[in-house]
């Protein structure tokens, strides 16, 4: 899914870790948020946006991540830049 290579190479430049890393995180928020029998491409703009919202968010916070409400902001930046990328999936 392209729309999660972009958001785990944002992730990775911010908090200092590898893309495949930054991946993991993004799938086990998804997870966390919709449990393990929705398949990553059946994920919406919609429900990306409430994974970042809500369980990354939590990740973050547990991580302690500095500024994760600014990486968190970036990322829903990102998500409505490439919206379409959604749709071309």
């Amino acid at each position: 899914m392209e729309i999660l290579n972009l958001m785990a190479n944002i992730i990775s430049r911010e908090i200092g870790i590898s893309p495949p890393a930054a991946r993991g995180l993004l799938k086990l928020s998804i997870m966390d948020e919709f449990g393990p029998f929705k398949s990553l491409r059946e994920i919406s703009y919609t429900d990306m946006v409430l994974t970042v919202n809500n369980s990354l968010r939590k990740r973050f916070i547990s991580l302690d991540i500095k500024d994760h409400e600014q990486i968190l902001s970036n990322l829903i930046n990102e998500l409505n830049k490439h919206q379409s990328l959604f749709t071309l999936e």
